[in-house]
């Protein structure tokens, strides 16, 4: 008996749908996609500009009403220009009604309200004015009664218009269940998230351990660029939750990047920020008052700058421009060294590890055809802001190398101070506040009193204290301050 009545029950879940209700069971919840076509030359809705473009839809039921037990009623679609959600498309909704049991269609005159959009940003909108003529036809193929093979053809046609001048349609559309699986496209943006983060993680902890070992100078990195990097990794972790709610069928894959770059934001990032602000405030370390009010500035600055980058990013994140000038995440650096003029480090993990994994991202978007943003590609933008940052890294090379300001003309610099003198040898100089030797003698030189070399030249800082040459580079490599005074120094150029 059981299996007579499994028998019976999979010939009837085949069986032709004799009313509207069995057939809501067979379309309810699943989108279709296919190709919506013009039937005529002028613009769709005066807005679309192309003649053929991608199409999806949804059989909805009218939640409204108590009665309805799922019955569909309602027809949503909307229409891409041609392909990518990032441009031109028209989403709209009408109700369906008179509906024949013979020939599996609908057809009637009905209301439909719609929205133009660009650029995610909805630019019109069509309220109970526009009225339309519809045909909704549902052929099974291989008279399998099932969604998979449901084959839907769908006419839309101005009626009255009077109302809303826009809505100027004849469209033709073509849908098949949509059976694009994304799994495996989110898998791999995941893997690839996670990757990135880790590599950064690495880098980032690297760098501050070499800060507080001293292998480093944290006042030879930029507050900006590690600022900005917080910053970014920070919009990164907010974006992957955002994708983990909206699509919470894939909740367990979005979360794991969101969760990972937390803790890289809110942990590593946050660390480095503070190992550099503290070089740069010593002297508030002995007194709390201006310590407290010092970090309560540094705070209020950072949040406001991370709150600013969100809104900028949420209305201009589709802007290629836009994303050219986030891409100069290295400039802070290349301007820090500048200003302070003297002998840069090019560090290597801090360059590729920390600050240029964060341009995959954009590449990703506008470079990969089935990226999860459904952002159109461009190569242009991806050749423009691989050179952005190609430039900058050469750039802090050359700085490395040649010096901070060596590409910069002399017109456009600065004054510079010079710190050489020459020591008049008949008069008295006091000792060097370094070593705590005569400025006469060579404190590298380890031969007895009477046969040490007398040297000729000594440096002056401009607050009127005097050093050896060497002692005086190799204090200005590590503290841009008098050691005598601690009054600001002028760039060391040599």
């Amino acid at each position: 008996m059981l299996c007579i009545f499994l028998f019976q029950l999979v010939i009837g879940l085949s069986e032709r749908p004799k009313n509207i209700s069995d057939l809501s069971n067979i379309l309810y919840g699943f989108e279709y996609k296919g190709l919506w076509t013009s039937q005529k030359k002028e613009q769709q809705f005066q807005y679309l500009t192309v003649e053929q473009g991608d199409a999806y839809m949804i059989f909805l039921p009218n939640n409204t009403q108590s009665d309805n037990n799922g019955v569909i009623d309602r027809f949503e679609f909307q229409l891409l220009n041609p392909k990518y959600q990032e441009l031109r498309q028209v989403i709209g909704i009408f109700k369906l009604t008179n509906y024949s049991d013979s020939d599996i269609s609908f057809e009637n005159i009905s209301i439909l309200n719609y929205t133009t959009a660009y650029k995610f940003r909805r630019n019109y909108y069509s309220k109970d004015k526009c009225e339309i003529a519809y045909t909704v036809n549902i052929e099974f193929q291989e008279e399998k009664y099932d969604k998979e093979h449901a084959k839907i053809q769908v006419h839309m046609k101005t009626h009255n218009n009077t109302m809303d001048t826009p809505c100027d349609v004849d469209i033709l559309m073509d849908l098949m269940l949509d059976t694009t699986n994304n799994l495996l496209v989110i898998i791999m943006y995941c893997a690839m998230s996670v990757m990135i983060c880790f590599t950064q993680f690495l880098c980032v902890t690297k760098l501050c351990k070499a800060l507080l070992e001293n292998e480093e100078d944290p006042n030879k990195i930029s507050l900006f660029a590690v600022g900005y990097l917080t910053i970014q990794d920070s919009y990164i972790c907010l974006q992957n939750l955002y994708e983990a709610l909206i699509n919470y069928q894939y909740f367990q894959y979005f979360i794991l990047p969101a969760f990972f770059y937390f803790l890289l934001a809110t942990t590593c990032d946050m660390k480095l920020i503070w190992i550099v602000w503290r070089s740069r405030h010593l002297e508030d370390l002995f007194d709390q008052q201006r310590m407290r009010r010092a970090i309560t500035y540094f705070f209020a600055q950072f949040y406001f700058s991370l709150i600013l980058y969100f809104i900028l990013m949420y209305f201009f994140f589709t802007y290629n421009w836009f994303i050219c000038l986030t891409g100069l995440c290295l400039l802070p650096q290349i301007i820090h060294n500048i200003r302070l003029g003297n002998n840069p480090r090019f560090i290597s993990y801090f360059v590729f590890g920390i600050l240029v994994p964060s341009m995959i991202y954009q590449i990703y978007n506008r470079g990969c055809p089935s990226n999860l943003r459904g952002l159109e590609p461009s190569l242009a933008f991806c050749m423009i802001y691989l050179s952005e940052y190609l430039l900058q890294i050469i750039i802090l090379y050359i700085q490395f190398k040649l010096g901070p300001r060596s590409f910069i003309p002399k017109c456009f610099l600065p004054k510079q101070y010079n710190y050489y003198r020459t020591l008049n040898i008949q008069e008295d100089h006091e000792e060097c506040a370094i070593c705590l030797t005569s400025l006469m003698e060579d404190p590298f030189d380890t031969q007895a009193l009477t046969q040490k070399l007398v040297i000729k030249q000594a440096m002056q800082t401009p607050c009127n204290h005097w050093f050896h040459p060497s002692c005086l580079r190799s204090w200005i490599d590590i503290k841009m301050q008098c050691p005598t005074c601690r009054s600001e120094l002028p760039p060391l150029l040599e």
